[in-house]
């Protein structure tokens, strides 16, 4: 699901490219991943907040404090020991060329992923590792209470945010203000979808879904209103934060949906490509956040402004920075990523010697 998840919004950045680069509109496969790649960010919240449950979920001898901890460290040290590479690769690239970066970059907030406004994080697509920190926080306050009361609490805390954003969309006019208490950050729709994974991996300790025919249609019919709604009625991307309650219901209900059946499947031992998953699974996160520092040395290189010039195929060129990419977060994922884990396991070990 990762892996999907990954190319998805990889996909859609690049298509962002294509077309600015002179590509043709009537290029089918840049058109659907520039309307639909952003779901990728969604299920990666979907996924989070079920692999949060499943992995909490395991027996053992520690007390609550003692397993608090431990997750809060597991989590913490996954995001910055991923993340800091490729901080310090876009210092380096922004050494070379400073041209890159805005005056307004915030680096000390972008290192810290404590800069509340995306457009001054260094690495723009960081703001979502601030949405996963936040959901990690969350997530070990409720391991502290028994799983019972863990379920009635996200209910609460769903129809708590649910309530607000009606609230909000029914009773604010002046769209200034809506739109500063849509991105109101603690209660953000996208909050919905990691709770979603959650009450996924509650579904199925006890349940299985039995028919997973009708997803299909379901999801598909959810797509093409997504590109539908996009064009037609509010002619922009649901991306764009004034409608963010309406991506969550959408791309949150495709990513819920989608992450069910591909749980279920796995169950009945039905897993398609299992090795590409594994490794390009594992590599997501190297290859969400290479991607995008990749982009920026197309336009620094000035290989951007050579295709709108000079090429008859800009697709092609962008497919083959996207090879490139790949390729390289494969390698940073297996020298440097894997290696920073296994001593952030270590030190684990260390730290809590006394744990089951």
């Amino acid at each position: 699901m990762r892996a999907i998840a990954t190319f998805g919004v990889v996909i859609h950045h690049f298509s962002t490219q294509y077309f600015s680069s002179g590509g043709s509109d009537s290029n089918w496969f840049y058109y659907i991943f520039n309307q639909i790649g952003p779901v990728g960010v969604d299920c990666f919240f979907a996924v989070s907040g079920y692999i949060m449950w499943i992995t909490t979920n395991k027996q053992d001898n520690n007390t609550k404090a003692t397993k608090v901890s431990i997750f809060v460290y597991k989590r913490i040290t996954r995001i910055y020991f991923g993340y800091w590479p490729y901080f310090l690769l876009a210092i380096l690239i922004i050494s070379i060329y400073p041209n890159l970066i805005s005056n307004q970059t915030n680096l000390w907030g972008s290192f810290f992923l404590t800069e509340p406004s995306t457009s001054k994080l260094l690495i723009q697509v960081a703001w979502t590792l601030q949405y996963e920190l936040y959901f990690y926080g969350m997530f070990a306050l409720l391991l502290l209470f028994p799983k019972s009361y863990a379920v009635k609490t996200i209910y609460s805390l769903i129809t708590i945010i649910l309530i607000y954003h009606l609230y909000i969309y029914t009773n604010i006019e002046d769209p200034i203000k809506l739109q500063h208490l849509q991105q109101n950050f603690f209660l953000s729709p996208l909050c919905l979808e990691f709770f979603g994974g959650c009450l996924l991996g509650h579904y199925f300790q006890t349940r299985r879904i039995k028919r997973l025919l009708p997803i299909i249609p379901i999801v598909l019919a959810l797509f093409i209103f997504a590109i539908y709604y996009q064009e037609k009625v509010i002619s922009t991307l649901l991306i764009d934060n004034t409608y963010i309650l309406m991506r969550v219901m959408i791309f949150g209900t495709i990513a819920i949906l989608s992450l069910g059946a591909l749980i279920e499947l796995e169950l009945r031992s039905r897993v398609v490509l299992k090795r590409f998953s594994i490794l390009y699974g594992g590599a997501s996160y190297s290859i969400y956040l290479s991607h995008t520092l990749a982009i920026a040395l197309v336009y620094a290189l000035g290989w951007q402004g050579w295709m709108q010039q000079n090429s008859q195929f800009p697709g092609l060129w962008i497919f083959v920075v996207m090879l490139f990419t790949l390729a390289y977060s494969i390698i940073h994922y297996i020298w440097v990523e894997k290696p920073l884990m296994s001593m952030a396991k270590y030190f684990q070990k260390q730290l809590f010697r006394n744990s089951v």
